[in-house]
């Protein structure tokens, strides 16, 4: 009996456990861009208002700045790019601890043309 209760309360904790560690794959745009699915062509003037855009379409709200512990420059950094933020959702809010890319800007060649 004191097994069946100890695996009930470990059981009622892991929930808790991992929601403090959830991640979200997604690519953070702008609030107008997500609501058309336009990621690559997201004009930055938008990163006033950033969400991440999830692969199933849904949005998810995320803290930065001063409020949360993505700087503004990490932020600047993963605009329109695939990125995993980890954290804990609060009332439909995500609170994130990590951002991590997950794609990087490849480095751009110019070609002169013909001389």
């Amino acid at each position: 009996m004191r097994r069946i209760a100890l695996l009930g309360l470990t059981l009622l904790a892991a929930p808790a456990v991992r929601a403090a560690g959830q991640s979200w794959d997604g690519w953070i745009v702008g609030e107008p861009c997500a609501a058309a699915f336009q990621v690559a062509d997201c004009p930055l003037r938008h990163i006033e208002r950033p969400v991440l855009l999830l692969e199933d379409g849904r949005t998810l709200a995320f803290l930065h700045g001063e409020g949360g512990s993505i700087a503004p420059d990490a932020l600047d950094k993963a605009y329109g790019k695939k990125v995993r933020l980890t954290g804990e959702l609060k009332a439909g809010v995500l609170h994130a601890d990590k951002l991590d890319l997950q794609e990087t800007s490849g480095e751009r060649k110019f070609f002169k043309g013909c001389l």
